[in-house]
């Protein structure tokens, strides 16, 4: 039997934003306005427009399916941005995404929508709908071929799954307490609910342990696993700061800072990475903690790519003369296994032969249909918003003093 499944790629991607402009100059500016040449002294020149920030900066890496990818690095890092690139919510400035080796484009995001399932870093719920409501509806408005007789059963399997069976007939609540409810980290898995309702291929969450303890943030990222294992997801996810035990469930960890890759493999290969450049991490710390602490060093430790530009050309041919910190890191692993890691890697590329027929996934098959009619979704929607208003209890005042 042929397995199923998504393998994710992305291939330098590279995403910039417009700097902020300089500041308005000062009123005494406009004094020393030359009449011949009137902007040379004014302070209303070009200087800095058209200036880019550089968010993201030639990011590869591979997400591959029944596992789980850790996106991990400083605040600013960059990780936010390139999960909502994943998504398929922004473009691009340079680079592509791939699913099973082929590229989508801005057209086919909508394709995107349909395989994969996106977790925002904050609960997006109604606190008046109960948990099973929240699940039924969404799966009403993303299972169109479903009858409704099996919708019931599709969402008790689901909170089953993710250990809502007792909070089904719950309030979900808010986060401020004004609507009592379920708990954070049962919160956080109604929100990952309804993103997997469809069954998606893939699922990506930014930062799924925000705002939860240590045993909740656990157990979050013990769900996901399993999910992965036991259903063949590609689950891509970002985290600050995961505990010991955490990353230990992660296959394989994507270490950012300042929209830079440093690494891109196991946690055991990032504490070997910091050994190389002469980094020895504590006994009883955790590499990607210590790594997140040591970033400058580690940074500085590499050099400015200058060192490795001889190197370069000599290994993977003559280019640009620039290379990645990602680059120096794989050339100083290959001098040290030699052809053992080539063979690995022609090993991996070729153990996942994964996805649809090529008629069926060149063309993107009916992807670019929508779950639901126009009609369907519009009373769908009514329903959901006439059982919030029938739920909402009469001392609920607008004010909040009050709570339900």
């Amino acid at each position: 039997m042929k397995k199923q499944g998504f393998e994710i790629e992305a291939s330098g991607i590279t995403y910039t934003i417009p700097a902020k402009s300089p500041p308005p100059p000062p009123p005494s500016a406009a004094k020393k306005r030359s009449p011949f040449f009137p902007n040379i002294f004014a302070g209303d020149n070009d200087h800095g427009r058209g200036r880019k920030k550089t968010v993201l900066d030639d990011v590869t890496f591979t997400a591959k399916p029944w596992e789980v990818l850790a996106i991990v690095g400083p605040s600013g890092a960059g990780k936010s941005t390139l999960l909502e690139i994943l998504a398929g919510k922004i473009s691009p400035t340079a680079g592509s995404v791939l699913v099973n080796g082929t590229p989508v484009a801005d057209e086919d995001r909508r394709f995107l929508n349909k395989i994969s399932g996106y977790v925002t870093q904050r609960d997006t719920l109604f606190p008046l709908l109960t948990v099973e409501e929240t699940l039924m509806f969404s799966a009403k408005l993303r299972l169109q071929k479903i009858p409704k007789s099996e919708l019931g059963s599709r969402v008790g399997s689901l909170m089953q799954e993710l250990g809502l069976t007792h909070a089904a007939r719950t309030r979900v609540g808010d986060e401020s307490g004004r609507v009592r409810g379920i708990s954070g980290g049962e919160r956080r898995r109604v929100s990952i609910g309804v993103d997997v309702i469809h069954d998606p291929k893939v699922l990506i969450l930014d930062e799924p342990t925000s705002g939860l303890d240590s045993s909740s943030a656990l157990q979050i990222v013990g769900l996901l696993k399993s999910m992965a294992e036991t259903r063949g997801r590609t689950i891509v996810l970002s985290i600050h700061q995961p505990g010991f035990r955490i990353v230990k469930l992660f296959n394989s960890v994507l270490f950012m800072a300042g929209g830079s890759v440093l690494h891109h493999g196991s946690a055991d290969g990032l504490g070997s990475r910091l050994k190389a450049v002469g980094l020895q991490v504590p006994g009883r710390v955790n590499v990607v903690e210590f790594a997140m602490e040591s970033v400058e060093t580690f940074r500085e430790r590499v050099g400015d790519c200058k060192r490795g530009e001889v190197v370069v050309a000599a290994a993977v041919g003559k280019r640009s003369g620039k290379c990645t910190l990602q680059q120096l890191f794989d050339l100083q692993a290959a001098s040290s296994v030699g052809h053992h890691s080539n063979r690995i890697a022609d090993e991996e590329s070729a153990i996942i032969n994964i996805g649809l027929e090529d008629s069926e996934f060149g063309l993107w098959g009916d992807y670019h249909q929508y779950p639901n009619s126009w009609f369907r979704e519009t009373m769908i929607l009514t329903h959901r918003g006439s059982r919030r208003t029938s739920t909402e209890p009469k001392s609920c005042s607008p004010a909040g003093q009050s709570k339900c």
